[in-house]
């Protein structure tokens, strides 16, 4: 029971805003979702997030094991193609490994930029240089981009 408690408590005095789920709010203090978890974005003036072979469902996330030959892989990649235009980044092709991942590559971004900038009136350099204001550094590779946060930045401009 000690320890339990001593991590609970340790990680609410040291990591507070880690340690209760990354939550990010609107501005009416809403919970909009973690910082940790991609979201499903559809509509066209959204930067769209890698694929989940979960639909972006919580409890039981999972991957697809389809392989690189699979047709059911290049189904899917036709199927995508179609949805994101005609030349889609490859990362946006695959799906997440988590089926949960709110990351994607800086090229995986860019590679929307005159999708999102077309549909929210936007300067397509301007929106570039707004993205790459938002990158993350990677664990183990390239920088980043939370698609969450970066939609939430875009909304909020808008409302300013």
């Amino acid at each position: 029971v000690a320890y339990p408690l001593a991590v609970t408590g340790l990680s609410q005095l040291l990591f507070p805003w880690q340690a209760n789920g990354s939550q990010l709010h609107d501005d009416k203090q809403q919970l909009i979702g973690s910082a940790l978890l991609a979201q499903k974005f559809e509509r066209a003036e959204y930067f769209h997030s890698r694929p989940s072979a979960t639909d972006f469902a919580t409890i039981g996330s999972g991957a697809s094991n389809l392989g690189m030959s699979s047709p059911l892989r290049a189904e899917f990649a036709s199927t995508a193609a179609k949805a994101l235009g005609a030349d889609p980044s490859p990362t946006l092709l695959t799906r997440s490994g988590s089926g949960l991942d709110p990351h994607l590559p800086l090229a995986a971004v860019l590679a929307q930029v005159d999708r999102v900038a077309q549909q929210r009136g936007l300067d397509p350099a301007r929106l570039t240089e707004r993205v790459k204001s938002a990158v993350q550094a990677g664990i183990l590779g390239p920088g980043v981009v939370n698609i969450l946060q970066l939609n939430l930045a875009l909304d909020q401009d808008k409302a300013a």
